[in-house]
């Protein structure tokens, strides 16, 4: 009787009064209609944990019985420790439980522990009081004394069950094993009488169960475990992937279960006349004579003014309490809510009832055998107008706005005194969006600039409610937290890097049940490198990752259709703002657009105008089921939906990040830097480094070395690491303080010492002259493996450093010889030759091969454009120095190359832009006077 498996089976409704007492533990012999396995034919020796699982149930008139022999192998100090102490859980008003034998079988004896005096100690505490449940259940347990490694556990018990709220009805749905769980023996039976009117099933891929009739029983065996069961694609309805039962009802039909239950439901006299239930309707009736209003009103009375309980005490599984019980102690379960909606609708004047619903599997309702175990769940329908209603006491957030939502269950079953046959609940869109996001992408510090970022995200409906809940009980802390998941779910919505949260608050409106967040934040720029331009894409919006990819390849999963979901509206709004001063931005894509695919219909519309852009798009779903035939169709219609969202390109003209030096473009700078400290003031300790290494990303790339290396600083005293102290060392290496960069690159390495770090301060050590240092740590670190590329070029930097340019290039050579398929080598060998001044016969014809295998031609033809240089013709350098910044527009030694080239071809222009570089970035130009650049 461990919780491996379990011993009763019952569905989430279950019974009424109690027809038998069973209190205590009964002990005794097996039933004689069961068939006892003899202990001889138990497999000691195998290592199988399960030795024997053998369920047998039996249908005699009103009482089912269940008899459960199981044994289990304990092959390890763990499997002891587990199985040492069993439990047997049961429901007293619903009959007895009484235990045959706990055996342990060791080396072919058989050890009695209930002949030795053992007996289970009846615990009276209730297990789901945490859950808000009380379920009248009995536990029992046993420390099963004596046990050792490598012995066999064996227990046997019996259930008699009776429930007279179904009438004299008998329900089975009773789970069987299937691989990979093994057994030695195992199998799963119900009998009944010859003659007697049972339905029975087992599924699915059940194998195949055996029927015989003998001594007037008739008898279903499954035997077991099943074979495992097929994998399922994703997507798959809940039906095609439910574990398989054997069902078993006296139940003829489902007409005969909704009118077994009908008496249960009855509204007579539920709300007497002068009762505070009595108030509650007159106050509903005085604030609206509209049906709808006042079917939204008790749905909200119901859902807010009553908890919930679970209340199984006395048969209360499938008996609700009383309305003006429910009413009085303020708490009840689906039952007892629905009963009391109901109720409270009548008295209103409203056509309703109670129907039973499967929350987790309702597209299985129709494969089950009719019976009550089918269900978990009852709500109430209602019709207004001609129209349905499926109401929820039990939900949360339910207003006049969300009252025609359809809960995803698929299928109901109507309570009536008449009976009814399953009804399917057909989905409809929401009226109203259960989500909505509007955000605002503040672009106008500039293209390469980070953007501000202000979100609000409202939910309506359940989610609204719960969220509103959540607010209403959590601490300052808790709420910042909050904040920061949503945040960084918009930011990643917008961006791979994500983003910061400079602020945010969160609210609740009861009235309309909705939960509103606001987040303010900041991301890099949404403007990307794109074939030579900045262009920012509308990945914010939902359609931009429109996907509709299920596989149905294989041959079983051809007929299995796709689980789209329940219906749902969603709504999402954007406006870019673009720099005041920057005219010329243009709008590609589709903004204005409307498609559907699988079910969901997505429509947009947008406009730029001026410098503002401003797009919406509405996602109605309705939900349901795709056959599989169709998914190609909707995946294709999917892809181009995905293919029309809108998109920014940025003029030519607009500012690069190198030029924010000047004071016309710095003020742009000053919101992004007040969004930073409200992103600090917001973090304590440690917390602020993330910030602040954003921070010092910015002031580097504004080529306001000063202020990155301040943040650097504060970054490495918060949280030192070899990646901080790496990045510290190439500002410094920018503005040209190459002693202090070599320090932070030996901490880089002594914290992370790997190839990379070697690599960079053997680079660094080799330009200050340390050339026997540097050497010597590059063949330290030379393991011959994937950086073994970046130790040879840099080695050959570090000569040409000391004077020996011509041994560098005969190891760059080499490299090439040695890999002829990597074509950046002959970029680094058009590069070496152009800085180093060597070879300079050939410099031209291999910067050309370089640049007809590019893979990277903005790299090669700044390279080239150098070697031009070298050689003295300064018009083919700058050329090549134009087309490369063609291609990537913000590549700064490109932009430098080109004023010094401009300079010296007397560019007035061009000597400004040279003065601007040698105040920003002295290292750059330091390096490139060494190159021959004066």
């Amino acid at each position: 009787m461990r919780n491996r498996f379990a011993l009763f089976v019952v569905g989430l409704l279950a019974t009424t009064a109690p027809a038998l007492a069973g209190d205590n533990v009964l002990y005794g012999p097996a039933p004689k209609w069961a068939d006892v396995r003899d202990s001889t034919r138990i497999d000691t020796a195998a290592s199988t944990p399960i030795a024997l699982l053998d369920v047998q149930q039996r249908i005699e008139g009103e009482t089912l019985r269940v008899y459960v022999d199981q044994a289990f192998k304990l092959g390890s100090p763990e499997s002891l420790t587990q199985s040492g102490t069993s439990s047997a859980v049961w429901m007293p008003d619903k009959g007895d439980l009484t235990v045959h034998r706990v055996e342990i079988l060791r080396a072919g004896k058989v050890v009695d522990v209930l002949k030795g005096g053992a007996r289970y100690q009846v615990l009276r505490r209730e297990r789901g009081l945490e859950q808000r449940q009380i379920d009248g259940m009995l536990t029992a347990t046993l420390a099963i004394p004596g046990l050792q490694v490598g012995d066999v556990l064996r227990i046997a018990y019996s259930q008699t069950m009776r429930d007279k709220a179904l009438q004299g009805k008998v329900q089975i749905d009773s789970g069987l094993l299937t691989l990979p769980l093994e057994a030695g023996f195992a199998r799963t039976s119900v009998s009944w009488p010859e003659g007697l009117a049972v339905k029975w099933q087992a599924g699915p891929s059940a194998g195949s169960p055996t029927e015989s009739i003998k001594d007037g029983w008739h008898t279903v065996n499954v035997a077991l475990p099943l074979a495992k069961r097929e994998e399922m694609p994703q997507g798959a309805p809940s039906r095609f992937s439910r574990a398989p039962t054997l069902e078993a009802t006296t139940f003829g039909s489902w007409e005969e279960v909704s009118r077994v239950f009908a008496p249960l439901y009855s509204t007579k006299d539920a709300i007497a006349a002068g009762s505070p239930l009595a108030a509650e309707v007159a106050k509903i009736e005085k604030q609206s004579a509209d049906p709808l209003t006042r079917a939204a009103l008790a749905t909200r009375l119901v859902q807010d003014q009553v908890s919930y309980l679970l209340n199984g005490m006395a048969g209360g599984n499938y008996v609700p309490q009383a309305p003006s019980l429910t009413w009085t102690s303020r708490y009840g379960d689906c039952k007892a809510k629905s009963l009391l909606l109901l109720s409270l609708l009548e008295a209103l004047g409203i056509k309703a009832e109670v129907v039973a619903v499967n929350s987790q599997t309702g597209d299985a309702v129709p494969d089950s055998l009719p019976m009550p175990a089918a269900f978990d769940h009852v709500i109430v329908r209602a019709e207004i107008a001609g129209t349905t209603y499926w109401l929820d006491g039990t939900a949360t957030g339910t207003r006049l706005q969300t009252l025609a939502d359809v809960p995803p269950f698929r299928h109901a079953l109507p309570i009536r005194a008449e009976g009814a046959p399953l009804m399917a609940m057909e989905p409809r869109v929401p009226q109203a969006a259960m989500a909505s996001v509007k955000l605002t992408i503040d672009q106008r510090a500039g293209v390469e600039m980070p953007a501000l970022i202000s979100a609000t995200s409202t939910f309506a409906g359940m989610l609204g409610s719960n969220l509103g809940a959540a607010f209403g009980q959590a601490s300052e802390e808790q709420k910042k937290q909050m904040i920061k998941s949503i945040g960084d779910s918009i930011f990643k919505d917008l961006t791979d890097d994500g983003g910061i949260i400079t602020g945010g608050t969160t609210a609740f409106d009861s009235e309309t049940g909705t939960a509103t967040v606001t987040i303010e934040g900041m991301v890099i720029s949404l403007f990307q490198d794109r074939d030579g331009t900045k262009r920012m894409d509308m990945r914010g919006l939902g359609s931009a990752s429109a996907a509709f990819d299920y596989d149905r390849s294989r041959a079983n999963w051809k007929a299995i259709p796709v689980n789209l979901g329940r219906a749902e509206r969603v709504r999402e709004e954007m406006e870019v703002l673009l720099p005041a001063d920057e005219p010329g931005f243009k709008l590609g894509g589709k903004a204005d657009y409307e498609a559907t695919f699988a079910g969901t219909t997505v429509t947009r519309k947008g406009a730029l105008e001026g410098q503002r852009f401003s797009v919406s798009e509405e996602r109605a779903s309705l939900g349901g089921e795709l056959p599989a035939a169709e998914i190609p169709v909707e995946k294709a219609k999917a892809l181009r939906l995905r293919n029309t969202v809108p998109f920014l390109v940025a003029p030519s003209t607009a500012a690069r990040a190198w030029r924010y030096q000047q004071p016309s473009l710095k003020a742009r700078i000053a919101p992004i830097e007040a969004a930073y400290e409200k992103a600090l003031a917001r973090e304590t300790g440690d917390a602020q480094s993330d910030p602040l290494a954003r921070r010092a990303d910015l002031r580097e790339s504004v080529y306001d070395l000063a202020g990155a290396l301040s943040d650097w600083d504060k970054v490495i005293a918060m949280a030192p690491d070899a990646w901080t102290f790496g990045r510290r060392a190439f500002t410094k290496r920018q503005m040209g303080r190459w002693t202090d960069a070599i320090a932070d690159h030996r901490e880089a390495l002594k914290l992370a010492p790997s190839v990379s770090n070697a690599i960079s301060l053997a680079g660094a050590l080799g330009r200050e002259g340390k050339t026997d240092e540097a050497l010597a740590l590059l063949t330290e670190y030379d393991d011959m493996g994937d950086e073994h590329t970046g130790i040879v070029l840099t080695r050959a930097d570090i000569l040409a450093y000391a004077g020996k340019g011509a041994d560098g290039l005969k190891e760059v050579d080499a490299l090439i010889e040695e890999k002829p398929g990597d074509t950046s080598l002959l970029n680094a060998a058009c590069w070496y030759r152009a800085r180093f001044r060597v070879d300079a016969d050939r410099t031209i014809e291999v910067c050309n091969q370089a640049v007809e295998r590019a893979s990277n031609a903005a790299a090669v033809l700044d390279s080239r454009a150098l070697a031009w240089v070298a050689q003295g013709n300064l018009q083919n350098a700058l050329a090549d120095v134009e087309s490369a910044l063609k291609i990537s527009p913000s590549q700064l030694a490109s932009l430098y190359l080109r004023a010094w080239i401009g300079n010296a071809m007397g560019k007035p222009e061009a000597k400004a832009d040279l003065a601007y570089f040698r105040k920003v970035t002295p290292g750059l130009v330091q390096d490139y006077a060494r190159y021959g650049l004066k």
